[in-house]
């Protein structure tokens, strides 16, 4: 409710698959390691970026990393 509020967006609770041309994983949640990589590849396009601020997955998964 506090996001909603916030930045007038409401979050999604589950990922689409195919949908995202990037992910972005800016807060290393318990969540995103319990998610799993192929899960959020399955959420993305053929042609994607993934980009890992956190170091949640290995550097041969992601695209990017900090």
């Amino acid at each position: 409710s506090e996001i909603k509020k916030t930045y007038k967006v409401n979050p999604q609770k589950k990922l689409k698959k195919n949908t995202y041309d990037a992910v972005i994983l800016t807060v290393a949640h318990k969540q995103f390691k319990k998610m799993g990589f192929k899960n959020i590849v399955k959420s993305c396009k053929k042609k994607h970026i993934i980009y890992d601020l956190k170091y949640i997955f290995s550097s041969h998964q992601t695209n990017f990393r900090l």
